[in-house]
């Protein structure tokens, strides 16, 4: 049943009476009843009636004002109840609330689904691509490690030129993307602390993820002011972490003295070394290198001047970038035949996907481990090798030769099982920190966290 408008006692319609006249009706005088809008409109002004005195300016304050003669009453207070005339939208029904709320998560599973049916259809199309072991040259028996008598791992992908790097690089784009790899670089790079060996560093796919602060402006050359106020910025920020009040959990352990100085946290970085094998890689990694550190843009050319130096001993380093004032390096060397010198130790070493596209992949995190800060040193891996199921382990042992043939690494190797055995050369002193495998790459990619423990430790 329709409700009816209820109008304020105090509308002004004895004083206008014309303003309501047919043609000056308001819109809102749609919603009085029939009756009273006619009895309003078919009023005039009485001609008998008196003027209105003028009103003296020393009027007092009390007495109101008269209406103005453009005077528009107010609009009347609309009552709780819906009125039924056609402008008016009726409220939504218990039915129509449930099916918009269901919209929403309707409309996130769609959304979920797509993004899903794409990494499948990325990795699926990655997989098979390439020719299975029946289709190459004759290899030996599928082993979990590459035959001696195929190609043997050299550290790169065949046949590089600087444009094929690019376009190497280029294509890993979307593929990392999708499979959250490069959210798994930008983790490892927030990690490093101090100074900062990376080996096999490739087309420098982690350099934007790292923290350049304090490379391009060391600590040292901040005011005493400026010192102060970071240092104290410093300590808060370590101190939620360690209370757990931060975004990270709480360890509600007692700051040790390698975390009070600057570089001894997570994300300090003071200096970065590189070195990687091939110089078409390092081409690309050294473009990556000027837009990424800021300001080396400003001191780089943008394209090297001399042509790239090519490795004739395999046991000498070549420098390709060096800036400010050594704090940043690009080297061209081969890390099995000898991590660069230029520091005795590093408070991190770091390696992406590397450890599958060497000959000796044990060896070299022996050499890693020798090279790292015993105690407080990390060395952080990104790897790709066998999952947790075996028809998947069967697929990788299927198409590792022709991955290998594109991509120049294995990625059917026991990442696990070799860090146990780098761990039993070194006498148990390489510890496991931590280890994840996620859960929608069915543990074939590993984020290892390693420590080198201390001379006696343990005993």
């Amino acid at each position: 049943m329709a409700s009816r408008l209820r109008l304020s006692s105090r509308t002004p319609f004895s004083l206008h009476p014309h303003l309501y006249s047919p043609s000056n009706l308001p819109s809102y005088s749609r919603q009085l009843s029939l009756s009273s809008a006619l009895q309003y409109a078919k009023r005039k002004p009485s001609p008998s009636s008196p003027p209105s005195p003028p009103q003296s300016p020393l009027r007092s304050k009390k007495s109101p004002l008269p209406p103005p003669n453009n005077f528009v009453p107010p609009k009347p207070k609309l009552s709780l109840y819906r009125d039924d005339t056609p402008t008016s939208k009726p409220p939504f029904t218990l039915e129509e609330n449930i099916q918009r709320h269901r919209k929403i998560p309707l409309y996130g599973a769609l959304a979920v689904a797509f993004l899903a049916s794409l990494y499948i259809s990325a990795v699926v199309t990655n997989t098979f691509k390439t020719p299975p072991v029946s289709d190459l040259a004759p290899l030996g028996p599928s082993l979990p490690q590459p035959h001696p008598s195929c190609c043997p791992p050299t550290g790169l992908p065949p046949s590089l030129t600087p444009v094929s790097a690019l376009e190497f690089d280029t294509s890993l784009n979307t593929s990392e993307s999708l499979s959250r790899i490069t959210a798994n670089r930008s983790y490892l790079a927030s990690r490093a602390k101090g100074h900062v060996l990376e080996v096999a560093c490739g087309t420098g796919r982690n350099l934007p993820y790292y923290s350049w602060e304090y490379v391009v402006h060391p600590f040292e050359e901040y005011s005493p002011e400026e010192q102060l106020a970071k240092a104290k910025s410093r300590m808060a920020k370590i101190l939620d972490i360690k209370r757990g009040s931060s975004w990270g959990y709480g360890t509600k352990s007692k700051v040790t003295a390698g975390e009070r100085r600057v570089g001894g946290m997570e994300g300090e970085v003071l200096s970065y070394t590189a070195v990687d094998v091939s110089p078409e890689m390092l081409s690309v990694a050294r473009n990556r290198l000027r837009e990424s550190v800021p300001g080396l843009r400003q001191v780089m050319a943008k394209k090297r001047a001399e042509p790239y130096p090519k490795l004739t001993n395999p046991e000498e380093v070549v420098p390709v970038v060096a800036a400010l004032d050594g704090r940043v390096q690009l080297l061209l060397g081969d890390a099995e035949a000898g991590l660069p010198r230029g520091r005795e130790r590093y408070d991190t070493v770091i390696q992406s996907f590397g450890l599958c596209s060497v000959k000796d992949p044990q060896g070299l995190l022996v050499k890693m481990a020798g090279r790292v800060v015993p105690g407080t040193g990390r060395i952080l891996l990104l790897e790709h090798g066998r999952g947790w199921f075996g028809w998947i382990n069967g697929l990788l042992d299927k198409y590792a030769p022709g991955h290998f043939q594109k991509f120049g690494c294995w990625w059917n190797r026991d990442i696990e099982g070799l860090v146990k055995g780098a761990s039993e050369e070194l006498g148990g002193r390489l510890e496991v920190v931590r280890m994840d495998r996620p859960w929608y790459h069915a543990g074939t990619t590993v984020v290892l966290e390693l420590r080198v423990k201390e001379e006696g430790e343990g005993k």
